[in-house]
């Protein structure tokens, strides 16, 4: 396969040069287009298409000179018809573009290239137009969406201050002897209440004298 497509290759490449050779004789401008189709991406226009609709359109100066060529096919549906199209376009030199348009049989485009080529007056070059679409671009891979930030838990309540304990009360009065001494001081209290539970004596008032 690869050394028939070589060949092929080949025969257009010798055809297209020994045409050019004759119309430079000939004293003609002239472009031989071939025409070829992806058979991955352009395969449908390959199987569709029936009409080529050829502008050659010079850069600068000069009008655009168009042809068609009629797609023939065999009872299998393939194309006939040469690889290439000579068209004379005298009168045109410098930078041209060649553009195709592949058309269905109802005129519909179905699709369109483009190549740009130097024309050298009395001169011809080979302008070579594939129908291809751009492959579809490939999905990125899925990069997995982060989790949640997880939440910091609420900061614990401080306890409860602890409340001083009560001034211990003064002993009771005894009778006749010496005051007892104070009640003990209240547990967790601040320091400023012992001044509260020493008085004179020692905790206890001042016991009377006895009878």
């Amino acid at each position: 396969m690869v050394k028939q497509r070589l060949s092929l290759g080949l025969v257009l490449l010798t055809a297209t040069s020994m045409f050019a050779a004759a119309n430079c004789d000939n004293g003609d401008t002239v472009v031989s287009v071939n025409v070829s189709y992806d058979s991955a991406t352009a395969s449908d226009v390959q199987s569709s298409v029936k009409t080529l609709h050829i502008t050659i359109s010079p850069k600068s100066g000069g009008s655009p000179v168009s042809t068609d060529i009629d797609i023939d096919r065999d009872s299998d549906g393939g194309i006939t018809n040469p690889a290439y199209k000579r068209v004379t376009v005298n009168g045109l030199s410098g930078m041209v573009d060649v553009t195709v348009d592949a058309k269905d049989s109802g005129g519909m485009t179905l699709l369109t290239e483009t190549v740009t080529e130097t024309l050298v007056e009395h001169g011809a070059v080979a302008a070579f137009v594939k129908f291809a679409r751009m492959p579809a671009a490939m999905p990125d891979a899925g990069t997995g969406s982060g989790g949640a930030t997880a939440t910091g838990g609420t900061t614990g309540s401080g306890g409860a201050e602890g409340t001083g304990g009560a001034t211990g009360s003064g002993g009771a009065e005894a009778s006749g002897g010496a005051g007892e001494a104070g009640g003990a001081k209240g547990s967790g209290g601040s320091a400023g209440n012992t001044m509260a539970a020493t008085q004179s004596s020692s905790g206890g008032n001042r016991g009377t004298g006895g009878a």
